[in-house]
């Protein structure tokens, strides 16, 4: 796994993984967002973007992504989820539900958990 993928899982001991759904969400958003701009850009926003070269962005696809996921969480014994709400879009839940299939599947315990804190909030 990468490290910018890691940065929203953090270890809660050796056997335990918390994982937020809403960093989850946007990291998944990222993933799934088909955005084209430069030279042939058709928006309403065209002409700003005129002259410039097309973005070319490398994204791996969201079945990678879980995938590696489910690799990084192999040996671990307990997944604690926080923000469950932020499991709305369809995909990602779908997505999701997978990963904890196998993880349970596996002999893992998962446990939804309240909101995370984030650093800016405990200060």
């Amino acid at each position: 796994m990468k490290r910018r993928d890691f940065l929203f899982l953090t270890h809660a001991g050796d056997d335990c993984v918390r994982l937020s759904c809403e960093q989850l969400y946007m990291h998944y958003r990222d993933l799934t967002r088909v955005e084209s701009h430069g030279a042939d850009a058709s928006s309403e926003h065209a002409e700003w973007w005129a002259g410039e070269p097309e973005s070319e962005l490398a994204l791996e696809s969201p079945e990678s992504f879980f995938r590696r996921l489910g690799e990084a969480l192999h040996g671990k014994r307990r997944l604690e989820l926080a923000d469950k709400e932020w499991l709305g879009d369809a995909g990602l839940r779908r997505q999701i539900e997978q990963l904890l299939n196998a993880f349970r599947a596996a002999g893992g315990e998962v446990v939804f958990e309240p909101r995370l804190e984030t650093t800016e909030e405990a200060l």
